[in-house]
C-alpha cells in the first residue's frame, strides 16, 4: 500500500526551518573523520547521499564540542577550529545542495570521553570492546565555565554557516544527561541533590545556545530514559517527574524535543493504567507540552539499538505504526537511524509502498561511509 498521501511525507516548518516532509535522518556516531577530528569529503557525500534520497531534516552525528574533554575517540568530527568549521561546512553546502536541510548535534561525551569529566568523580564505564575509561573527574568551576564557553562557539558557527537548526545532545549518558541522574550526579552543592539542582546545568547550556543562535533558529534538545551501559535506566518514572523537566527546558529555549527511544512505539510508562499505559514518551511530551516531537527507534527495523550489532540478524519491519504516530498526533516527525545507513532511498521506498525492498541493517555497514 503507498503511503503518499501519509502525513510523514508533507511538508513540514518550524520558525525558520522550512522542511518537504517529516522524516529525519538520525544522528548516528561513525568515527569517520580525519585524525584532526575534520568532517572529510566522504562525510559530505554520505550525507548528502540521504537528503538526495529525500529525507527532510539530517542531523549530524555527534560532533564533538571541543578538543579538551567532549570527544571520546580522534576518528568523531569536531565543531571547534576553523579548519574543522571548514569540514563542516562541505557537509552543510552538499546537503543544501542536495534539497535537504541540516542540523549538527552539539555533543560532549563528558564521563565516557577520552579525558573524562561529568558531575561526580568515579569509575568510567568500561569502552564498548571492554578495554577501561580512565577514572571521571568531577567538574568544578572553571570546566563549567569552559563547557558553556565551548557550546556557545560551536552554536555561533552553525548559525554562520548557515545551518538549519542545531540540536544538543542531552540523551544517553552523556554529559548533560549524566547531570539529570541520580546515580551518576552525586553532588550536593548548586548542581546536585535534588531535581531542580541536577538540571541546572543541561538548562545553562540550553540558554548558552539559545543566545548564540539568536531568537529564529530552532534548537532542538535530544533527551532520553535510558544510558548506553544502562538500558534498564528511568530517570523520570512517571509524566508527574517528566513535567518539570520538560517546562523548564522549553522556558529556557528549546523549540523541538527529539525523544531517544529503544522502539519509538514503546510505551513510556506501562505501570499506568488502561491508554496511558500504552502512551509512547513521544507521546506524553506531546501531551504534557506545545513543542513539537521528533520520535526515534527501530523504524524499519526489528532490533532495538543495543541489539543491532550481534550476531542476531536483523529484520525489516512494516513502517505502519511509526508512521501512524504522526497520524494521530502522537509525534510531529520521524526520524530513522540504521534503516537509512542500509537504504538512502528509504523515503522513496516506504512512501512508494514498497518497504519489503529494504535492505536489512547489518554491522559491517559499519565499516565505511556509503
Amino acid at each position: 500500500m503507498s503511503h503518499a498521501n501519509a502525513l510523514i511525507f508533507q511538508p513540514w516548518s518550524l520558525r525558520s526551518l522550512q522542511l518537504r516532509n517529516r522524516v529525519v535522518m538520525a544522528p548516528m556516531t561513525r568515527r569517520k573523520a580525519d585524525d584532526d577530528g575534520i568532517a572529510t569529503p566522504t562525510m559530505a557525500r554520505y550525507y548528502a547521499r540521504r537528503a538526495e534520497g529525500g529525507v527532510g531534516l539530517i542531523i549530524s552525528e555527534g560532533t564533538s564540542i571541543d578538543g579538551l574533554h567532549a570527544f571520546d575517540t580522534l576518528t568523531v568530527p569536531r565543531f571547534e577550529t576553523p579548519d574543522q568549521i571548514a569540514g563542516w561546512r562541505q557537509v552543510v553546502d552538499a546537503v543544501h545542495a542536495a534539497g535537504g536541510h541540516f542540523a549538527p548535534q552539539l555533543w560532549h561525551t563528558g564521563r565516557l570521553a577520552a579525558n573524562p569529566i561529568g558531575p561526580s568523580a568515579g569509575s568510567a564505564p568500561p569502552r564498548r570492546d571492554g578495554t577501561p575509561r580512565p577514572d571521571i573527574r568531577e567538574m568544578e568551576n572553571a570546566d563549567f565555565e569552559q563547557v558553556l564557553g565551548a557550546y556557545r562557539h560551536s552554536a555561533e558557527q552553525a548559525l554562520a554557516m548557515g545551518c538549519d537548526a542545531v540540536e544538543i545532545h542531552g540523551a544517553h549518558g552523556y554529559l548533560l544527561d549524566s547531570f539529570l541522574s541520580p546515580v551518576d550526579n552525586q553532588r550536593s552543592d548548586d548542581y546536585g541533590g535534588s531535581p531542580e539542582a541536577r538540571r541546572r546545568f543541561p538548562l545553562e547550556v540550553i540558554d548558552t545556545v539559545r543566545a548564540a543562535v539568536g531568537p529564529d533558529l530552532p534548537v532542538i534538545y535530544r533527551f532520553s530514559q535510558w544510558k548506553i551501559e544502562d538500558y534498564a535506566e528511568v530517570k523520570f518514572p512517571d509524566p508527574d517527574a517528566l513535567a518539570p523537566w520538560l517546562d523548564a527546558m522549553i522556558r529556557n529555549g528549546v523549540d523541538l524535543a527529539h525523544v531517544s527511544t529503544r522502539g519509538a512505539t514503546d510505551p513510556a510508562f506501562p505501570r499506568l493504567d488502561g491508554a496511558d499505559g500504552q502512551l509512547s514518551l513521544a507521546g506524553w511530551v506531546k501531551r504534557l507540552t506545545t513543542i513539537p516531537v521528533i520520535a526515534v527507534g527501530k523504524v524499519t527495523t526489528t532490533l532495538a539499538m543495543d541489539e543491532a550489532y550481534g550476531e542476531v540478524a536483523d529484520q525489516v519491519s512494516d513502517p505502519a505504526p511509526a508512521l501512524d504516530m504522526i497520524e494521530r498526533g502522537e509525534a510531529d516527525l520521524l526520524a530513522v537511524g540504521r534503516a537509512l545507513i542500509a537504504n538512502p532511498t528509504w523515503v522513496e521506498l516506504v512512501r512508494n509502498g514498497r518497504w519489503k525492498d529494504l535492505q536489512p541493517f547489518h554491522k559491517g555497514l559499519l565499516d565505511e561511509l556509503i
